[in-house]
């Protein structure tokens, strides 16, 4: 994302995003056959613009998609850009999945509101029941596992997520990280349990801990940064 490249025309105040496909041919039935037109998009907009002061920007990699992934073609997003000096905000999206994507140049910037942590709730319950399922008694039941994601989120709350170590992104929010469960943590997860669980179901709680901690495990944390606009001041 950080590599892509648009033109501005300064007077028109619109922008064009040069991409891969601005030479990807058009087609158009003729009769029986299909009939193939060649297009340069990035050559079309500068001749429409010509004589006009044109500006190349880049995206800086900083991008915001407050509902939806980036993966959605309907996801509307906002993309830092800077022509070298200044910075400008894109809006992206697009009326049907049939247009393509415009771009719309705004007044404001993208703010970095900082980190939050999340544990894998869900996931650590379905995990343990099915890790657990093969010795039912002896091991945490359901109200048990409860009990130990409450400890975990008593944990992670002490926790300074700029310190948290990432071990994986995820493939389909650039906002979401996935940070290890790191060994003090741990030790002090283990020590809450042997005062809730038996010295049994603490020591199996332990190895289930330290074998789903590192990355795609359901002990990972989730680090979600938190992107806002903030409007330009006039």
């Amino acid at each position: 994302m950080g590599n892509e490249k648009f033109i501005r025309c300064c007077r028109c105040d619109v922008v064009h995003h040069v991409s891969p496909f601005d030479k990807a041919p058009t087609y158009s039935r003729v009769g029986n056959e299909l009939e193939e037109q060649a297009n340069d998009d990035s050559r079309l907009f500068m001749k429409q613009h010509a004589g006009h002061r044109l500006e190349p920007l880049r995206a800086t990699g900083e991008r915001f998609f407050p509902r939806g992934s980036p993966l959605d073609p309907m996801a509307v997003g906002y993309i830092e850009v800077t022509n070298g000096q200044d910075r400008h905000l894109l809006r992206r999206g697009r009326q049907s999945v049939r247009d393509p994507l415009s771009y719309e140049l705004m007044r404001g910037r993208l703010v970095d509101a900082g980190l939050t942590v999340e544990v894998q709730e869900n996931e650590i319950k379905k995990e343990m029941k099915k890790h657990f399922s093969w010795a039912p008694g002896s091991y945490p039941d359901e109200y048990q596992i409860d009990r130990f994601i409450g400890l975990v989120k008593e944990v992670v709350e002490r926790l300074d997520p700029c310190r948290i170590q990432v071990c994986e992104y995820s493939h389909t929010d650039d906002a979401v990280s996935y940070g290890v469960l790191d060994n003090a943590a741990v030790e002090l997860l283990a020590e809450k349990c042997s005062r809730c669980f038996s010295p049994v179901q603490s020591a199996s709680i332990r190895r289930f801990v330290e074998t789903h901690r590192g990355e795609g495990g359901v002990m990972a944390l989730v680090l979600c940064r938190q992107l806002g606009i903030q409007p330009a001041v006039c």
